[in-house]
């Protein structure tokens, strides 16, 4: 069977930072051997940082471990980037690598169906101004992202609030605080970003109603100097290493850890003293966590702990039971007014953050939701795949995430580009993981979140599906796994097929491909990434690299990310 290459068509759902990342990878892997069409429902390119312009929105990851590996950024102004920034570089690939042609606004996906007969994807779509229309790709690709779906609690009466009410990853830029009785739920990432900046504009008035206390890491947002900016621009390595080093600091930081610990550990005990020293007297008992470190996801703390101390700062952690038409009322009975009210509550990742499934229907006409609650929850191959769903990828998928989003981001980027450039080169017309593999895939992964902080059931957290069901967020290795895990694709894992050309079946097709290898260049590149990461550390005061982090990078090649 043959095929035009420039006739392969690949739909990416969703113009955020992933989907532009995809887009990036394929373009840089196929060049113009593959039809791109990237869909997105909102009038403009960027997710989450379009739409959020909340004051002191940014990264809680250092920006140049948030950007792409293969679109460095040398000019960063601080280790934290700040919305408008990170926005501007999203937007600024687009137009590097020639995507906006391929980009099509204003376009909601609505469902999909996979036609074995024709081996692809008939996909619906709806314009903003009503219209339909139907487009058939040779593969779809999930970029949804995992803050797609905010979350805004059921509570009785909020239909009958006479203010303004959104949620803050929707930031309503047209509602002026100014002189306002504002209050702001969830004390989340978001939450306690947002709260200092809303409760310096004049007049305001701030209650934050908090569920819990929580551990917070201090923020400090060094900015970059001129001289740091000229070094990594000018001189060779010099941003790899220092972004490495980076990622050394962070790679096992936060991650979770299936050895018993001792309770508190010397990081809970550092951040309780931390957040001893910082918040107020009065609120100190509201804000200590009753769970283990890792439980929830670790919020960065940039003044937030230092502005419940203003005057117009008040914090409430009794439950809130109504809406009133003029505000808020908690389980103690207390009601309190307000103009506005602000919600920092998240968004639905667990089940509809971890890749498109509302409406995608697969090989036997069953559509993934479906068959996602058949089986206990959201689960994938790799965080990628899901067998009897064929030419269907994913970037953020089921347990995708290792290390930091930006950089899970990157490496499943680049795996899927891997698997689209298989297709293509192996006529592949249908691929999809096979059942046992993926059984497998989840039952060890499953295993290695066993016993971590992330399962205990001394909080609620967004990466379980219904709070305490199965942990469809998170993966338990590290970023050095990740990249071992999505260098190479393991093809006896897949099923890959291709209509025969006279008898209209599916014929089995036999991927043979060597492993990646660095050359001897990229393994000098990486030793010398090493070396200075390790003067870097050694500068920090800390010690030098372990002989078997230095065994882990030479054998995981693609570390240079």
């Amino acid at each position: 069977m043959s095929r035009n290459n420039s006739e392969f068509k690949v739909a990416i759902i969703g113009g955020g930072i992933s989907g532009i990342a995809q887009a990036v990878t394929l373009k840089r892997q196929l060049g113009n051997g593959v039809n791109i069409k990237i869909f997105e429902k909102r009038s403009s390119l960027g997710g989450v940082w379009r739409d959020a312009k909340w004051p002191g929105a940014g990264v809680d990851v250092p920006i140049h471990l948030y950007s792409l590996f293969s679109d460095l950024k040398s000019d960063w102004t601080t280790l934290f980037a700040e919305q408008p920034e990170v926005l501007a570089y999203w937007e600024s690939l687009v137009d590097k690598h020639g995507l906006r042609r391929d980009v099509i606004l204003n376009t909601e996906y609505v469902g999909s169906e996979w036609i074995s007969s024709e081996q692809h994807h008939a996909i619906s779509f709806r314009r903003s101004d009503g219209s339909a229309f139907e487009y058939s790709a040779n593969v779809i690709i999930s970029a949804n992202g995992p803050l797609s779906k905010p979350t805004i609690p059921k509570l009785p009466g909020l239909e009958k609030f006479e203010g303004v009410y959104f949620h803050n990853l929707h930031w309503d830029e047209n509602v002026d605080l100014s002189n306002k009785r504002v209050a702001v739920i969830g004390n989340g990432s978001s939450g306690i970003q947002l709260v200092p900046g809303v409760a310096d504009i004049p007049g305001v008035q701030l209650t934050h109603f908090i569920r819990s206390g929580g551990y917070f890491v201090p923020k400090v947002n060094t900015p970059y100097s001129a001289t740091t900016k000229f070094l990594f621009k000018y001189v060779p390595l010099a941003q790899r290493a220092y972004r490495f080093s980076l990622f050394l600091e962070s790679n096992d930081r936060w991650r979770a850890k299936k050895e018993p610990k001792s309770h508190p550990t010397p990081m809970e005990t550092q951040l309780l003293d931390h957040l001893a020293k910082t918040a107020p007297p009065e609120y100190l008992d509201a804000l200590t966590p009753r769970y283990p470190l890792g439980c929830k996801r670790v919020a960065f703390d940039a003044g937030w702990l230092e502005s419940l101390h203003r005057p117009n700062v008040d914090l409430v952690n009794h439950p809130i039971v109504q809406v009133t038409p003029r505000g808020l009322v908690t389980s103690d009975g207390v009601e309190k007014t307000f103009d506005v009210i602000i919600f920092a509550t998240g968004s639905n990742v667990a089940e509809h953050g971890v890749g498109l499934n509302v409406g995608l229907k697969g090989g036997r006409g069953q559509d993934l939701q479906t068959h996602w609650k058949q089986i206990g929850g959201p689960k994938a191959y790799m965080g990628t795949a899901v067998p009897e769903f064929p030419n269907y990828f994913i970037i953020l998928g089921p347990n995708a995430i290792a290390g930091s989003w930006g950089y899970t981001i990157g490496c499943k980027a680049l795996f899927n580009a891997k698997l689209v450039q298989a297709m293509i080169r192996h006529q592949i017309t249908s691929l999809q993981p096979k059942s046992d593999a993926f059984e497998k895939h989840n039952e060890e992964l499953q295993r290695g979140l066993a016993g971590t902080s992330m399962k205990s059931t001394a909080c609620d957290n967004w990466w379980r599906v219904g709070g305490n069901g199965l942990l469809s967020v998170p993966n338990s290795v590290s970023g050095f796994r990740l990249a071992e895990l999505t260098k190479n694709i393991v093809w006896d894992d897949w099923s890959a097929t291709r209509l025969d050309g006279n008898s209209g079946r599916p014929v089995e097709v036999i991927v043979k491909e060597s492993s990646s290898k660095r050359t001897t260049w990229a393994l000098g590149f990486i030793t010398a990434t090493m070396a200075a990461a390790a003067v870097s550390q050694l500068s920090a005061g800390n010690l030098p690299l372990k002989f078997e982090q230095i065994e882990r990078l030479l054998s995981a090649t693609g570390l240079w990310r």
